[in-house]
Order: structure tokens, then C-alpha cells, then sequence
């Protein structure tokens, strides 16, 4: 075996331990950032690829789904089963709903992501509505959240329970804007019953700006009530309010299945609504004391004097003036033409062509 090894180092072709350490040492040391012959070179070129076309575009994503969460798909579904959940026993108000709360509004709070802006750099009008969507759901689910239980047969997602799928269609949608919503700018939905018929109950959203106005309290959540507030009284005249930047009136139809549920039914069943006395003198009658029946009394007409009040408000939303609407209808007449809207791949391509003089026939 030495002759071997003698054989191989008279030829060069053995190293011994030491100096193979030594030679490994010297390659460590020259690739090693912080040696004193680091190629800057090749730090240069790794961060180059670090900060790739793709990753740039990867990090653009990423902020700009950041930044719009509220936009994301499947977003807004979440959003209305945020919603949803007040109709779960554990998740209710401790503090049971009342008749004195029925006309009282719901405040939620979001935001105007850059995704729902528009080319003059506000809130687009479209993104109000699905807006509107979540504060109504929250109001609904808040104060008649034991009458769609009873409706529902249960609270749970599947109840077991053989009645048809009860809902909340939206029978129509209106909204007048007011001032604008800046970019990210923060801003509070304020929703309420307004009134009701023999099938329609009305909802009006107020969109008002974050932190200006605040109730005098609050009476679902006691424990929100912390601290002064600024109670503008001049919430009273929205008109001169300059807090208020839109406001929204829904119109919306309690089913179960194909049957409709008037919206007086679901205010008892909900604990919103008194029983109405069918004779002063009778109900007087039938009560344990005339101070208690005066009481009950005082508290229906006071509910039916508004809910009349709220009904002339909104008339705009009344079958009448809808109907009005669709005769407006002109079919039978001339029209100027067909545009196609541009979405899709092949509008998108047609609309950037167009605009880069591309193609020589204009595209509708």
C-alpha cells in the first residue's frame, strides 16, 4: 500500500489531508459573500433574477388583492353570511328586540377600495348596491331573526324541516348620490325600516361618513355605548346634512316557497309589532289596568302613525309609479342601434384593437 501511495506522489496525483483541507478552505473562502474577493457581479445578477418580470408582476398581484379583499371573489357571499349568523340563537343580542326598536338603524362600516372607483376617481355608483345588499341583510337578520326561525323551522343551515325555502327577494333597488367617496376613504351604512303594506316592506340605507355622526345610543348593544358622542340634531333634515352622501330605499317580499308572507305577520312572529286593539273602549275592557292599555295603545298608533309616514316616502317604489315606469317601455318604436359592452376576452382584444387603430372596421 505505500508503494502504492509513493507511486501516486512522485506523479502528482496525491494530496495529502492537509492539503486537500487547505484547498477546500481557499474555494469556501473565495465564494463566500462577505470574503475580500466576492464578485459583486454575481450578487448583482441573483438579485436581478430575484426581482424578475414575474416576480414583479407576483408582487403587484398580491397588493392589488390586498388591497381590494373586498372585491375578491366569493367576498361578497362571505360578507352575507357575516350576516347571516345574527339569526343564530348564540350570536342574537343579548337584549331581546322590541317594538320600541322597530324603526331604530343598523350601522355597519366598510370602505371604498380602489376597485370600486371610477374614472373620476370616487366611488363608482354600481358598487353601492352591493353595499346595500350586506347592511340590509344585517338589519333583517338582527330584528327578525326569531320570526324567520319560526318560519325556518330552526336556525341551522339545513333545519330538516319539510316547509319550503323561505327568503327575501328584492322587489327593487333605489339610490340617489349625493356627495363622493374617495379612494379607501371609510364611510358607515345606516339602515332601517322605513315602512310596510299588505306585501312590501321598505328599507332605506343612509351612506354617511365615518366617525361624523354618532346615535345617542345604542340599544341592541349596551356595551358599544362608551364614552361622548356627537349626536348632530341636524340628522333630523338630511338635506342640509353634508355627512350623508347617498341614500338608498329597498323594496323587498317575505316567501316561503311560492307564498307570501305578509310583512305584519313577521313583525309579530318577530316581536316588533304590538297586537292592534280592535276597539278603544273593548281593549280597555280586556286589559288589567286603563293606564296599561293606553300605554299598548299609544305604542301601536305611534308605529302606525310612522310606518303611514314612511309609506308616502316610498311611493317612488310603489306599484303605481313602477307601473308608470314600464309603460315607458318602447318597443314598438325606432331605436338607434347595438353596442356590444366589451367584456370578455374577445371585447377586450376588439375595444384595445379599436382604440389602436388596428382595424380598419369599426367594431359595435
Amino acid at each position: 500500500m505505500d508503494s502504492v501511495i509513493a507511486d501516486l506522489d512522485k506523479s502528482g496525483l496525491y494530496q495529502t489531508p492537509v492539503a486537500v483541507h487547505a484547498v477546500n478552505s481557499t474555494v469556501q473562502a473565495s465564494t463566500s459573500p462577505w470574503a475580500p474577493g466576492f464578485d459583486i457581479g454575481i450578487f448583482l445578477g441573483l438579485l436581478s433574477k430575484l426581482l424578475s418580470y414575474i416576480t414583479v408582476w407576483r408582487l403587484f398581484v398580491l397588493v392589488l388583492v390586498l388591497g381590494n379583499l373586498k372585491n375578491v371573489p366569493l367576498i361578497w357571499h362571505l360578507r352575507i353570511v357575516n350576516a347571516f349568523r345574527f339569526c343564530l340563537r348564540t350570536q342574537r343580542p343579548k337584549v331581546p328586540v322590541t317594538p320600541a326598536q322597530l324603526f331604530q338603524p343598523i350601522i355597519t362600516t366598510t370602505y371604498a377600495p380602489i376597485m370600486e372607483i371610477d374614472f373620476n376617481l370616487h366611488k363608482t355608483n354600481s358598487s353601492y348596491f352591493s353595499d346595500i345588499d350586506i347592511a340590509r341583510t344585517h338589519l333583517v337578520c338582527t330584528l327578525f331573526s326569531t320570526g324567520i326561525e319560526q318560519m325556518r323551522g330552526g336556525t341551522a343551515a339545513i333545519t330538516g324541516s319539510k316547509r319550503p325555502v323561505f327568503g327575501l327577494p328584492v322587489g327593487g333597488v333605489s339610490c340617489t348620490f349625493k356627495k363622493e367617496l374617495k379612494p379607501y376613504e371609510p364611510y358607515e351604512l345606516w339602515t332601517r325600516v322605513l315602512s310596510w303594506d299588505e306585501k312590501w316592506i321598505y328599507i332605506v340605507t343612509h351612506f354617511v361618513r365615518k366617525g361624523a355622526i354618532a346615535p345617542r345610543k345604542y340599544t341592541l348593544y349596551p356595551q358599544q355605548n362608551d364614552g361622548e358622542r356627537k349626536t348632530g340634531e341636524k340628522t333630523a333634515a338630511v338635506e342640509g346634512n353634508e355627512d350623508v352622501v347617498a341614500t338608498a330605499l329597498s323594496k323587498c317580499v317575505f316567501k316561503q316557497g311560492r307564498r307570501t308572507i305578509v310583512p305584519e305577520l313577521m313583525l309579530q312572529l318577530s316581536g316588533l309589532l304590538p297586537p292592534e286593539p280592535p276597539d278603544r273602549t273593548e281593549a280597555v275592557d280586556h286589559c288589567e289596568s286603563k293606564e296599561e292599555k293606553e300605554k299598548e295603545e299609544s305604542e301601536w298608533e305611534r308605529i302606525e302613525r310612522e310606518r303611514k309616514r314612511g309609506l308616502k316616502v316610498a311611493a317612488t317604489l310603489g306599484a303605481q309609479s313602477q307601473n308608470a315606469l314600464e309603460r315607458e317601455f318602447t318597443a314598438d318604436g325606432e331605436a338607434l342601434g347595438r353596442h356590444a359592452d366589451g367584456t370578455g376576452f374577445v371585447g377586450v382584444v376588439s375595444t384595445l384593437a379599436q382604440l389602436a387603430r388596428l382595424k380598419r372596421d369599426q367594431i359595435l
